[in-house]
């Protein structure tokens, strides 16, 4: 059984695909499995998503999986293969149209009526920079400010201008498809700019009529500025740091990271923290002196989860960043627990919420009679998701009759033991007492604090096993 409370969230790839390699960074600590849809074949995910259920099966834990929409990113064309060499102060030409030898191409056609002359645009996260000069019909003039090589579809970002292509792609909703015949848990939506775009997301996973929960991507100016709205639409948020730092400048996101934590925590909501934690991974066996300080404040500030790309994903040691992940959480969260100054100061929303409400009082009576376990029977997860808010480190066991509220449960802090049970009507306390007994989950003498809040009933009670 995990130990962390923190969870981790890692890509899967060519080098992390076999069940093998699966059923080894599970027991390492994955807890959700995230599938990039902007690389493989519907073949090659269905192949994840089976390998991914039959491990976590086996292993007997819960684990989710989240897709991640493609989105609308803005990219180089087809050009020749080892790409072009621009030198500093050369003037070169993107096009939206016709192209030829001298104009290098972009994917999105419309970029040349969103942009504006005198703005910035960034090639391949930022390694070329350039300057519009002009803008002449579906051509865009520009003078390169350092050399490189351009290559095909590398990204493009343009941080003065506003992009009104719609978050939500013809590929991302034939994407959706595949993923919600697949039954997956959660869906990231890249790119988004508005509270508008995630309900338009979730009226196609309705009419579907199945249960599946956004993350919002935020990578975008308008994000920023759009982001109490996007998450009171949204069931999570994810720091996408790399576009996010093109978009705002790499000195503003580690503040936005911890507004965007804090509004989480405060809304009783998932924050994933992402991109490059552990980068130099990818190819070293041992993460850089600074990713263990990233890793660790992302953990301090209160992450839900922290998640890894390319080091799981095409990397040479996904289970060593994993056990990086795990070490890191552990000490982390050692020193959270000592010294409660560090801990979030527990709040309770403005509005009405009795799941709000009903968890801080779970939390506060769990830690005032020194319970040995804290016990949750939920139906949706909702009751959960507020006891997690306000972050218990009494050990916490979620009963819930919901495979897919289960595996979707896996990716809330401190969450570990989720077990599928029937627990209802009257004697509701025996009958958690004789399964968790059954399970080992609890010994008898201890004392524990439920949280029954399963269809109308809802009650707080203390109990000794």
């Amino acid at each position: 059984m995990k130990v962390q409370n923190t969870k981790f969230v890692c890509t899967l790839g060519p080098s992390s695909e076999s069940p093998q390699m699966i059923e080894k960074m599970i027991r390492a600590g994955m807890d959700c499995a995230r599938l990039n849809f902007s690389h493989g074949s519907y073949e090659n995910h269905a192949k994840l998503i089976k390998n991914v259920r039959n491990a976590a099966k086996k292993i007997g834990v819960p684990l989710s999986i989240l897709q991640d929409l493609q989105g609308p990113k803005i990219r180089i064309g087809n050009i020749k293969n080892k790409g072009i060499n621009v030198e500093k102060n050369q003037i070169i030409i993107f096009t939206c149209g016709k192209t030829n030898p001298k104009k290098i191409p972009v994917q999105y056609k419309n970029l040349y009526k969103d942009v504006k002359k005198g703005g910035i645009m960034l090639i391949d996260d930022g390694l070329i920079e350039c300057r519009i000069i002009k803008i002449t019909g579906k051509d865009i003039y520009c003078k390169i400010l350092n050399s490189g090589i351009i290559k095909k579809n590398k990204g493009i970002n343009v941080p003065d201008a506003s992009i009104k292509i719609n978050p939500v792609t013809a590929k991302d909703k034939k994407d959706l498809q595949f993923g919600l015949e697949n039954n997956i848990d959660y869906v990231a939506l890249s790119f988004v700019k508005e509270a508008q775009n995630i309900h338009d997301l979730r009226k196609i996973i309705k009419k579907s009529g199945k249960n599946v929960k956004i993350i919002a991507k935020i990578e975008r100016k308008e994000a920023v500025q759009n982001l109490e709205s996007i998450l009171e639409a949204a069931d999570g948020l994810m720091v996408a740091r790399g576009d996010l730092a093109m978009e705002v400048g790499p000195e503003r996101v580690p503040i936005i990271q911890k507004k965007m934590i804090k509004l989480c925590y405060m809304a009783g909501k998932p924050v994933i923290t992402a991109t490059q934690m552990l980068q130099s991974m990818t190819d070293s066996p041992q993460p850089t002196r600074a990713e263990v300080n990233d890793t660790a404040n992302a953990i301090f500030d209160h992450s839900d989860a922290i998640m890894l790309s390319n080091e799981t994903a095409t990397g040479k040691y996904p289970v060593k960043a994993i056990q990086v992940f795990a070490k890191v959480a552990e000490a982390v969260e050692k020193e959270l627990k000592k010294n409660k100054e560090l801990l979030p100061i527990r709040t309770v929303n403005n509005k009405i919420n009795i799941y709000d409400a009903m968890g801080y009082d779970a939390c506060k009576l769990a830690e005032t009679i020194n319970a040995n376990k804290l016990i949750i029977v939920t139906g949706t997860g909702l009751s959960a998701l507020y006891v997690a808010k306000h972050r218990p480190y009494t050990p916490t066991i979620v009963i819930t009759k919901n495979e897919k509220t289960r595996n979707q449960l896996s990716l809330i802090w401190g969450l570990n033991h989720i077990d599928i049970a029937k627990i209802q009507g009257k004697n509701y306390i025996d009958q958690i007492k004789k399964l968790l007994l059954k399970h080992r989950c609890v010994s008898r003498g201890e004392k524990a604090v439920i949280l029954y809040a399963y269809s109308k009933e809802k009650h707080i009670v203390s109990i000794v096993i």
